[in-house]
């Protein structure tokens, strides 16, 4: 993900976030300096995902809505 962020030279990774769902994917946009919110849709527990210490959402619409707010926040 570092590799991803520093080759888009426009893109700011303190205002860039990343959607997944999995606590890796947190863990690599912490590492990139980006943010994180974890979708429960996945094979996770939502008990697991709250670990990583970012939001945890139930659909999509909930990470978009979370992402909006995080990255102009």
């Amino acid at each position: 993900m570092v590799r991803h962020l520093q080759a888009l030279e426009s893109v700011d990774p303190a205002r860039t976030v990343v959607i997944g769902d999995a606590v890796d994917d947190a863990l690599a946009a912490a590492h990139a300096g980006a943010l994180a919110v974890l979708f429960t849709g996945g094979s996770h527990s939502r008990a697991s995902l709250e670990e990583a210490g970012v939001p945890v959402v139930d659909s999509l619409r909930e990470a978009v809505d979370t992402a909006e707010r995080l990255a102009t926040g």
